[in-house]
């Protein structure tokens, strides 16, 4: 199996979106319209490299992607990361692609100098504890009502 990683495009968009759906967080899944409105932000603002959105290849199909925020934070010096999605294909999971998105960004990290890199989940603890993350305060929630 070869794996691939490279910064996500315009022309990932249809898979990016089935891969999105199987990101599930309590919430309905996203819509193809709102889908397209976020994509369409990450990729336009990548010049400022705010939002840096990585794919993973597998054997030539995008199998996995992960979305990183970078930003500067009011209480901790220089740059800081935050790791806001990794997916991978439910069909290509326990292949090392995660491993791979991971080594990207932490990659990219070093790179710019950022300091700290942080993620949050609910479901693979163990996946970030295998790679060094410890885990820090709770994390919380509220959907709000848009009525």
């Amino acid at each position: 199996m070869s794996i691939t990683i490279r910064r996500g495009q315009i022309e990932d968009a249809a898979v990016l979106f089935d891969l999105a759906r199987q990101y599930q967080t309590g919430r309905e899944p996203i819509g193809r319209d709102e889908f397209s409105v976020a994509l369409d932000n990450v990729l336009r603002h990548r010049d400022q490299e705010t939002n840096v959105l990585f794919v993973a290849e597998s054997d030539g199909k995008v199998v996995g992607y992960s979305l990183m925020t970078v930003s500067r934070l009011l209480h901790a010096p220089g740059l800081t990361a935050h790791l806001q999605e990794i997916v991978i294909d439910e069909a290509a999971r326990g292949h090392g692609i995660g491993d791979r998105l991971m080594q990207a960004n932490e990659h990219y990290c070093m790179g710019r100098g950022v300091r700290q890199l942080s993620a949050s989940t609910s479901r693979i603890g163990s996946f970030y504890n295998h790679r060094g993350f410890a885990p820090m305060g709770e994390h919380y929630r509220k959907i709000l009502d848009l009525g």
